[in-house]
């Protein structure tokens, strides 16, 4: 009894603990964007937005955001952009076209989901080459929604010559479908196209960049900000 006590103990003292870190960071974030660091305002947006070491207020990550996105900061630019596509709602007023404005600045600056969404815009506003460009780039990252998109567009013939043995090897490295789902597409090529396809996704590896895996990172990200400032400081 007294080991189950004990252990039930140590379980509240690390939520505790985690609650309490996720404030602090959150306190020193702020002071951080206070002083116009616009990565920290980012930051600050974000744990807004998720409820990070402080109470979910998105009209608070909105303002964060937009103050991040004057500064010319890629992320706070797309989150912004994302706001504008519809997570803003009862926030601010859809707009598409600001909502590309945005996502363009992190698509430009290297972001894979910038770029996977500026794809989807060109696509559904029937530019299947620009969108094929955006997918290229977000997929050159390993993001395995725009692999499949690529799939697709190889498939299809979209914005690029027909090449089944590109669509095989998109469709394979995007791992969103079942093994059966794969095999079923590799009987559908030649015996020559399989063999290319497969050469091509032996040799393929994802090569993300720094500032998509700053974005994957999310509040480690956060964190090793923050250390990153006080050695500056020190």
């Amino acid at each position: 009894m007294k080991l189950f006590a004990l252990a039930f103990s140590c379980l509240l003292l690390f939520a505790v603990s985690a609650s309490a870190n996720d404030t602090r960071t959150f306190n020193a974030m702020v002071a951080l964007a206070n002083r116009g660091d616009s990565e920290a305002q980012y930051h600050v947006g974000m744990m807004y937005n998720n409820g990070i070491g402080t109470q979910q207020d998105r009209s608070r990550a909105f303002e964060w955001f937009q103050k991040s996105a004057a500064a010319n900061d890629p992320l706070g630019a797309y989150k912004l952009g994302c706001y504008y596509d519809g997570q803003g709602a009862g926030i601010i007023t859809t707009d598409a076209d600001q909502a590309l404005k945005y996502k363009l600045v992190a698509a430009n600056a290297g972001y894979a989901r910038a770029q996977h969404d500026v794809a989807l815009t060109y696509d559904r506003r029937g530019n299947p080459e620009e969108a094929l460009k955006w997918w290229k780039l977000a997929g050159d990252q390993g993001l395995p929604e725009a692999l499949f998109s690529l799939s697709r567009a190889y498939s299809a013939g979209k914005g690029t010559p027909r090449d089944l043995s590109l669509s095989y090897a998109y469709f394979k490295l995007s791992k969103v479908a079942p093994a059966k789902n794969v095999n079923e597409m590799a009987s559908m090529l030649s015996k020559p196209e399989l063999e290319k396809a497969e050469k091509l996704a032996a040799a393929w590896k994802p090569r993300p960049t720094a500032l998509t895996l700053k974005a994957f990172a999310g509040i480690t990200a956060a964190e090793d900000h923050l250390k990153a400032a006080r050695n500056q400081v020190f």
